[in-house]
């Protein structure tokens, strides 16, 4: 067995769903795009601006051959696209928070599995390495695709067989030379849904999205939510799955249900309780989530915005209490939702 089928096999066995490889050449259509995108201004504020940087991968790893690419499922339930605002049962509002935020920080649970990889195949042949999770300046997607993990669909996001896109993604970028694996065929339908989903109008149109208005960012971003993106908000206290959600490649996926994901404690979903969400409830639920990075008060005013939302007078006087908060974000998020409410 050649190393290249170990390496697979290996990876597989501690709990990567896909693995492909590709070579470290430049990303040239990619780079005249982003070039395109900044022009625009339609680079997301968390991603790397260099373009240089971001499409030559031996900027990254001086004299890189190989890009080898990983992909691992996170969905730990059935897919369930309908969610509703309220549990009819306890009559506690909950909060929409994205599949990806639910489980244990990918960040961690793909470098350890990464790890461990450059591991095996240093002890098979000598070599330089380099781990990335969503931390560094590659074109993740591009890269998967180019090693044939999926293809980009029109929300943007990379689709793979069995699993759509419910996947993360991880690279290790090395100077060894590994036969490279061939892009696959799209097989996006054109249907144009998650466009029509998105509720602010981000995805400009099919394989083009406006990170300032996507509402996954909007989520994420400090300061003051923008008066125009309160009322999409809905419920969503952090991330948006709906362009997801519409695609009929995210139908009937395969669960994979990682033990590795697995969260340590059960995530806070009442709205009241993330609304006035202490330190040390924060910590407990959110800390060693993807939703953790942003901190407490981030979540809080979302909740915050998320209540205002359903212009019911009983929280109203809890709305009043949180004007005097400590947290400036959190204050003015309280008067707009009360605003909301005198106005409605």
């Amino acid at each position: 067995m050649n190393l290249k089928q170990e390496i697979i096999d290996f990876a597989k066995r501690i709990g990567f769903d896909k693995v492909g490889f590709t070579t470290a050449e430049p990303f040239l259509e990619e780079k005249e795009l982003l070039i395109e995108k900044k022009a625009k201004n339609l680079l997301s504020p968390f991603e790397e601006h260099d373009v240089q940087l971001r499409c030559d991968p031996n900027k990254i790893l001086p004299a890189a051959k190989t890009i080898i690419c990983f992909a691992m499922g996170y969905l730990m339930e059935p897919y369930e696209p309908a969610e509703t605002a309220g549990d009819q049962e306890s009559g506690q509002l909950i909060a929409k928070i994205s599949r990806y935020a639910r489980v244990r920080d990918y960040h961690y649970v793909l470098t350890e599995k990464l790890e461990k990889v450059v591991e095996f195949i240093s002890s098979k042949r000598a070599g330089q390495f380099k781990i990335m999770v969503d931390t560094g300046s590659l074109l993740e997607k591009a890269a998967a695709r180019r090693a044939g993990l999926g293809w980009i669909g029109e929300n943007t996001c990379l689709f793979t067989p069995k699993l759509g896109s419910w996947v993360f993604l991880g690279e290790i970028l090395t100077d060894i030379e590994f036969e490279p694996d061939y892009p696959m065929e799209s097989r996006c339908r054109k249907c144009g849904r998650c466009v029509k989903a998105c509720p602010t109008g981000a995805l400009i149109k099919p394989f083009q999205i406006n990170p300032h208005r996507c509402l996954s960012y909007i989520t994420q971003m400090r300061g003051v939510i923008p008066e125009e993106f309160q009322r999409p908000l809905g419920n969503r206290v952090f991330g948006c799955d709906t362009c997801q959600e519409a695609c009929p490649n995210n139908k009937n996926v395969k669960i994979p249900n990682h033990i590795g994901f697995r969260p340590l404690f059960p995530l806070e979903t009442n709205l009241v309780k993330l609304a006035t969400l202490s330190t040390q409830d924060f910590n407990k639920a959110f800390k060693m989530t993807a939703a953790g990075w942003r901190g407490r008060n981030v979540i809080r005013r979302n909740a915050i915005c998320a209540l205002g939302n359903t212009e019911d007078a009983k929280y109203v006087k809890l709305l009043e209490t949180l004007v005097s908060d400590p947290s400036e974000i959190v204050r003015e998020q309280a008067r707009w939702s009360l605003k909301n409410f005198s106005s409605s």
